[in-house]
């Protein structure tokens, strides 16, 4: 049974954004939130389907608002991947996949989430940003930089805030 829910077509109008319809039929001009959960936003930035991402996505439904996850699609090619991947792992949280003509993951990212505040000047945006954490050192030099580059965009900016959700390469409890 689906719950009552709020009708939001305006926040996902960025020239060159749609939505891929993974949980059924919800599509980009028809996105439901739910009322209860007020005027908070989660947007969760995804480059792929992997644990780290699942887990900022059950850690987001913990917080409680509107949930969406972004992918920048930097490469046209790629988009029927992404949309298998998150089909394939039953995600119940609607997919928005962003095209980037500039090759820029911050760019669209940064226009979706001011989207977002220009609708509802109300609302706090949370990006909740997946990072990968572990045991060595020179592990570090591989992983989490987008993530920096995302909050330093975000940086100072009102009603937005961004928050990372470690997920440990070491501990197998994951």
């Amino acid at each position: 049974m689906r719950q009552k829910s709020v009708h939001l077509n305006s926040f996902f109008s960025i020239p060159g954004a749609y939505q891929l319809a993974v949980t059924g039929d919800v599509l980009f001009d028809n996105i439901n939130f739910d009322p209860k959960n007020g005027n908070s936003f989660l947007v969760v930035p995804v480059a792929g389907v992997d644990k780290a991402v699942i887990n900022a996505i059950q850690y987001a439904k913990l917080i409680a608002g509107n949930i969406v996850a972004v992918h920048i699609l930097l490469n046209t090619s790629d988009k029927d991947s992404i949309a298998s991947q998150w089909k394939m792992q039953s995600i119940d949280v609607p997919l928005i996949v962003l095209e980037s003509p500039n090759a820029s993951i911050i760019d669209p990212l940064r226009e979706y989430v001011d989207s977002i505040r220009l609708h509802n000047k109300e609302s706090v945006v949370t990006v909740v940003l997946p990072v990968i954490v572990t045991s060595k050192w020179w592990h570090r030099l591989l992983f989490n930089h987008t993530a920096g580059l995302i909050e330093r965009a975000f940086e100072g900016k009102a009603g937005v805030a961004t928050m990372r959700v470690p997920f440990s390469l070491t501990n197998t409890a994951y």
